[in-house]
């Protein structure tokens, strides 16, 4: 186990001259796995995320998507197959999908509002496309 940032996003990246300089907004830090971790990282930065969440945000290059994973991958160190990974991240996605659920039936305002805006149904979509990524 490690402590992991768990939410590793552009959205939460510090950037200075144009570098990554750092992560801030380590709410969500807690022990997990060295793959779990990777697996929410490679998910927002390849991006793994439904296509039409990263279309919205700008990302088009679905075709790369599996040269981009494994230049990531073998740039951390993995050495397994990319399906096991693919695996991985859609149980870690389905896992943040399920949280914010839960969260949120518990009257979490902030994860209500993130259920009213289909958070929850983006990742579960994103888990789904990911069922059929190219094995490469």
């Amino acid at each position: 186990m490690i402590v992991g940032h768990n939410d590793a996003a552009p959205y939460n990246a510090a950037w200075a001259d144009g570098r990554l300089v750092g992560f801030f907004d380590w709410d969500f830090a807690a022990p997990v796995t060295p793959e779990w971790d990777l697996a929410f990282t490679a998910f927002a930065w390849v991006p793994l995320h439904a296509r039409d969440v990263v279309t919205a945000e700008g990302f088009t290059a679905f075709a790369d998507r599996p040269r981009r994973l494994r230049l990531f991958l073998d740039t951390y160190g993995w050495s397994g197959p990319v399906g096991q990974f693919i695996d991985i991240v859609r149980q870690r996605v389905s896992a943040s999908a399920e949280g914010i659920r839960r969260v949120a039936a518990a009257g979490d305002p902030v994860y209500q509002n993130m259920m009213k805006h289909g958070v929850d149904a983006a990742l579960e979509t994103a888990v789904n496309e990911l069922a059929d990524f190219p094995d490469t």
